[in-house]
């Protein structure tokens, strides 16, 4: 889905709130609402402090009497005055050390409970919350910002207290003394009071920016640890160097200027009453204006004077403080006063099934935006698998977030078990969902308390181990030091990609909740990674409710529904056959996943030398055949030099072409029509199970098919045959086989293709399909179909040997019919799509059924023997279905013995269809071999495409079986 918009304005990554309008007063007030909690020790505190004031103007007043009475001998002599001075100091010691001790204790309690009202408050906020504000400034606002209120809560009330009592009893003191000189001596207060105010105002500018600064250090900080690999792997260093040392700066100036600030001011007002003081002095001097005043009480009012300049100065220094914890008070109390997400339900969820239904959603994350997500309707049965697929920005991770209410709705409902999510109490929602995501967080703990997370602390051993072992994880566990007592570090760091995966699906099994969110769980893995995980997914979604996020198509080809978004909204519904029947926005996504040339991978390891269980070939000739069409597909250079033998192939097959024809007498009265089934590139299209299917529908259609071939691979192929029922691969070849043994029709075999479609004449066929012999123009035809590779496509282009073509590309514009297997090539108008779809295993022993999720179960690693036409595909597709393969390649029609299939480590051998034939007869033990039974899939428009074809040619079904069909027939030879 789309970001939402920040309604903040971001300065330097930070967000700058609009102004604010409380008062420094009720900002102020409510600070000090924390520490008046602690009134108790406060009270103490400013009794400690008025003790403090008057004992040290006590001990002034002490001073100015030992002066008077110097000259006196008797009082001199006494002790009186120093004991009581004495007394004096000591208890100002008393006072300043209570004082500060206790209101030090209420400052950091303060601090404590501000920062847990904090924590506390982010475990509270909706996502929109962490959309709108960076890591940095939110880790920065607890552990920085939240300091800076100790000034301004307790340090600047400390100060306020201590020095300002200091001074209401001084300036006290000075009244009783002489109030005349007191008054001149305060007439200084207007300059004080202006140098106040104008401070005030710097201190609070400066000290936003210094919060926002030391954000930004943070942020980049804090972005740069997590992201130290992309920092080291893309020379970053320089880049982020630069945005530390910016921030660092910027902090660095504003806290000069807030000390500046903080000096100038402080010595303006000290400075002012020292010359406050000289005014005095001055004064003394003249009795005439403020009459006589002994020696000792000149002392006494100087002292006294003296003493109010360092309260002064520490109450101007007071303001900086006050100033930056108001500032840091507004930021503190801005995220406080954040609305929480609402969580008015009150319904609590007991045995839920997990049954999902949305009606009617729309939603967006700003109401000046377009929505993300319109009327949206889906049902989810429990214990059902419904995939969401769609290009980037679709809206599926925006409707994942919904489901788990990080999120609310703007119009429409979701209902959980039948219950409006907002009716249900959001802990006790999110107790019924489990997310795995694609980069799961973990925390730097140890492996047990990974899983056993949150809640889920309390699990026995034994639940955590047999959720380790459900996971896959229990091996790679076992083989730590530790084992479960593990630690895995920052987030999971000292862990793979799959072990980090492997945790996650463990925890959401401890959990055991009825709801289960996989946004893209396996997107970021490897493939072998992705498939060892399949399996552990497979086993965490078993009987519950399942939303699949994905990108990769297929691995949620078995889900029971996928529903396709686009711009926000539902434009296809199905699961994975019918919508790539439809042929749709999922299709198109499904064949462009799949454009790369899949032959890299097999084939270069085709290439090594066999060591134990790695991918070997067969003979000499095998890796030569596999090296030319790999040649050939590549489009290497090389073959440029057999270009002259391309242009004499292609000459002597223009020359045979016409002498067939002439052969033929145009317009002959045939009994049966022929469809012919073949290729213009070397095998491998898929052209067999294209026939299997079109069998199947002739006969849906009233039609009685059989099917002719050459009977590659066949001794008895020289003389024209019919098959019987279990028939001998050596003698008839393995395609022939193979289509009588699964489709139960007649199947007749011969060099002379026209010979042998005659003898299916004689038994009773209305219509026959040629497999293969599109070259075969002895062959009279009435339609011609020509299966492409739509993977490969026709390689470099080039006519045999320089590539792989039978004949040139123009050949497909005279064809009837072009089929593409699994995409398009957009070489014709029209074509049409083909799927092969795996339908499970056979075993070769007991000739059982095995669905492919138990294969995966019992072998997730298995040998693949494969001898035919592409065995690329035929490798990835037991790749994509989950399985890590040990191939071993042979080139097409191999006859297979007994050492072609041993499988050193136990493993299941697996093979093709086509392959099973050949080994059914071997005298080996089959128990663990099996063979994947394939199955085409195509849309309804291709039926409509056939039918319209025998339409086109007035070609009809056989009305009565005893009737030998006498139809004319139009044939294209």
């Amino acid at each position: 889905g789309l970001t939402p918009n920040k309604s903040k304005e971001r300065v330097r990554g930070r967000a700058i709130n609009t102004p604010r309008s409380n008062s420094d007063w009720q900002v102020y007030k409510r600070l000090l609402s924390y520490v008046g909690a602690y009134w108790p020790l406060m009270t103490l505190a400013i009794i400690g402090f008025l003790l403090a004031a008057a004992a040290e103007a006590g001990f002034a007043k002490l001073f100015g009497d030992l002066i008077d009475q110097w000259d006196d001998p008797g009082y001199r002599a006494s002790a009186l005055i120093p004991l009581m001075m004495g007394g004096a100091a000591f208890v100002r010691a008393i006072g300043s050390i209570m004082g500060e001790s206790l209101i030090s204790r209420v400052s950091f309690w303060v601090i404590f409970n501000l920062r847990q009202e904090l924590f506390l408050k982010l475990l509270d906020l909706p996502s929109s919350y962490y959309d709108a504000n960076s890591q940095g400034h939110i880790v920065n606002r607890i552990t920085f910002t939240v300091a800076q209120l100790r000034e301004a809560g307790t340090d600047a009330l400390k100060a306020l207290i201590e020095d300002g009592l200091k001074v209401v009893v001084l300036l006290g003191a000075l009244f009783w003394l002489n109030w005349k000189l007191t008054l001149v001596f305060i007439a200084a207060a207007p300059i004080l009071a202006l140098v106040v105010v104008f401070a005030s105002n710097r201190f609070r500018r400066i000290s936003r920016k210094i919060q926002g600064s030391m954000g930004d250090v943070t942020h980049v900080v804090s972005e740069t640890v997590s992201g130290y690999r992309e920092v080291k792997t893309f020379g970053g260093q320089e880049y982020e160097k630069s945005r530390f040392m910016d921030s660092n700066k910027v902090n660095r100036q504003q806290n000069n200027k807030m000390t500046d600030t903080r000096v100038l001011s402080a010595q303006i007002n000290y400075t002012t009453v020292a010359l406050a003081l000289c005014g005095l002095i001055f004064l003394f001097y003249r009795p005439d204006l403020v009459g006589e005043v002994s020696a000792g009480d000149a002392v006494t009012f100087l002292a006294l004077a003296g003493l109010l300049g360092r309260p002064i100065k520490k109450l101007s220094e007071v303001n900086s403080k006050l100033q930056r914890g108001l500032a840091a008070s507004e930021d503190v109390f801005e995220q406080l006063d954040s609305r929480v997400q609402e969580d008015l339900g009150s319904i609590e969820l007991k045995d839920a099934v997990g049954q999902l239904e949305i009606r009617n959603l729309t939603f967006g994350y700003q109401s000046s935006l377009p929505s993300v997500l319109k009327n949206i309707n889906l049902t989810v049965e429990p214990g059902r698998t419904v995939a969401l697929v769609g290009r980037s920005g679709s809206g599926k991770t925006t409707l994942a977030s919904l489901i788990a209410r990080f999120y609310d709705a703007n119009e429409g409902e979701i209902r959980f078990d039948g219950i409006d999510l907002k009716e249900i109490a959001l802990k006790s929602l999110r107790k019924q969902i489990s997310v795995v995501s694609q980069q799961p967080t973990l925390f730097n703990d140890n492996l047990r308390n990974n899983i056993a997370y949150g809640e889920l602390s309390g699990a026995e051993d034994a639940a955590i181990e047999r959720a380790v072992e459900r996971a896959g994880a229990k091996d790679f566990i076992d083989a730590l030091p530790d084992g479960l007592d593990t630690f895995v570090g920052d987030d999971g760091v000292l862990l793979s990609g799959g072990q980090r995966q492997r945790v996650a699906i463990a925890r959401a099994l401890l959990k055991d909740s009825p709801l289960l969110i996989l946004d893209e769980a396996t997107s970021a893995l490897d493939n072998e990674s992705e498939r060892s995980i399949q399996l552990a997914l497979e086993e965490l979604t078993s009987n519950r409710t399942t939303i699949v996020i994905a990108h990769r198509l297929s691995t949620v080809e078995s889900a029971d529904q996928i529903i396709v978004l686009d711009k926000g909204e539902v434009i296809e519904k199905g699961n994975h056959t019918e919508l790539i029947q439809q042929g749709g926005l999922y299709a198109d996504l499904y064949a462009s996943q799949f454009k790369e040339d899949l032959s890299e991978q097999p084939l270069e390891r085709a290439q090594q030398k066999p060591v134990n269980n790695n991918p070997r070939v067969g003979d000499l000739m095998d890796r030569a055949t596999l090296g030319i069409e790999r040649a050939w597909y590549n489009r290497s250079w090389w073959l440029q030099m057999l270009r002259p033998l391309s242009w004499i192939y292609g000459q002597f097959i223009r020359w045979r072409k016409n002498q067939l024809l002439a052969e033929l007498k145009t317009g002959s009265i045939r009994k049966v029509p022929v469809i012919v089934v073949g290729n213009i590139t070397t095998g491998g299209t898929g052209k067999t199970p294209f026939v299997g299917w079109l069998v199947e529908e002739l006969r849906k259609l009233g039609y009685k098919p059989g099917v002719v071939l050459r009977g590659y691979g066949g001794r008895a192929s020289g003389i024209a045959s019919v098959l019987e029922k279990n028939a001998k691969p050596q003698d008839h070849g393995d395609e022939a086989v193979m289509l009588k043994n699964r489709y139960g029709c007649e199947v007749a075999v011969g060099h002379d293709r026209s010979g042998a479609a005659a003898l299916l004449e004689k038994v009773g066929v209305d219509i026959i399909v040629s497999d293969d012999g599109l070259q075969h123009y002895a062959l009279e035809r009435e339609i011609e179909i020509a299966i492409l590779d739509g993977e490969r496509g026709v390689g470099n282009g080039l006519l045999l040997p320089a590539g792989p073509l039978r004949e040139k590309v123009g050949r497909l514009d005279e064809v009837d019919w072009v089929v593409c297997n699994s995409r398009p090539l957009d070489l014709v108008r029209e074509e049409t799509v083909m799927y092969l779809a795996a339908d499970g295993f056979i075993n070769l022993e007991t000739g059982e059924s095995i669905d492919i999720a138990e294969m995966l179960h019992k072998h997730k690693r298995v040998k693949a023997v494969c001898g035919i036409g592409n065995p690329r595909r035929f490798l990835s597709s037991l790749g994509d279905l989950g399985f890590v393969v040990d191939p071993q390649i042979f080139k097409d029609h191999h006859e297979f013995v007994e050492s072609d299939l041993i499988s050193e480590d136990e493993i299941p051998i697996v093979c093709t269809e086509k392959d099973a034939i050949k080994i059914q007869n071997l005298e080996i033990s089959k128990a663990n071999i099996f063979y994947l039974k394939v199955s085409v899939s195509m849309s309804s428009e291709a039926s409509e495409k056939l039918v319209s074809l025998l339409s086109r040619r007035e070609i009809e079904p056989l009305q009565h079986q005893d009737e030998v069909p006498k139809t004319k027939v139009n044939s294209r030879a």
